[in-house]
């Protein structure tokens, strides 16, 4: 699969460093953004894979950035960092900006890296499950397009045992 970038989003710099050096040797294009407005500002210049947003920041929270991440860019994965577990701020994450995880802070580097490995893995399985739904519509339309052409072509008969019946 392509190579996934990451977004990290927090106005704390040592938590964006921190994730800068636990993902250093990751396969993944790293970026951060000091707030929401950065970060969208990123997503409009670049193909992001997953967002991952701390929820308590100045200006915008990572709820409102990650609503508007959810509105713009559909397809992006977003993962919520939270140093409080409130319980009515997760059901808002998930069920208005369809949060796929949270990560509280400070995180363990090894469930960090799991939790990132996990997400972009749903990506791809995702994008190939569209790749080959997109293939079964295309043959579908030929086969369509064959039966009005040959009325009957595209019909299969079998006998008793599920054997092919052939006609001369």
């Amino acid at each position: 699969m392509a190579q996934h970038a990451i977004l990290m989003v927090d106005d704390e710099p040592h938590v964006l460093k921190a994730f800068q050096r636990v993902l250093r040797k990751a396969p993944y294009t790293l970026m951060t953004a000091g707030g929401g407005e950065e970060g969208l500002n990123l997503l409009e210049a670049r193909e992001v894979s997953l967002v991952i947003s701390d929820y308590n920041m100045p200006g915008m929270n990572g709820l409102d950035f990650l609503r508007t991440v959810k509105t713009r860019y559909p397809h992006i994965l977003t993962i919520m960092l939270t140093g409080q577990a409130e319980m009515q701020v997760a059901i808002q994450a998930i069920n208005e900006a369809g949060v796929y995880k949270f990560i509280q802070k400070p995180w363990d580097d090894t469930d960090l890296k799991i939790t990132i490995q996990r997400a972009l893995e749903a990506i791809d399985l995702a994008t190939e499950r569209d790749r080959l739904l997109q293939k079964i519509r295309s043959r579908d339309a030929i086969l369509k397009a064959l039966e009005r052409k040959h009325p009957g072509i595209t019909r299969v008969e079998r006998d008793a045992e599920g054997y092919l019946v052939i006609e001369e």
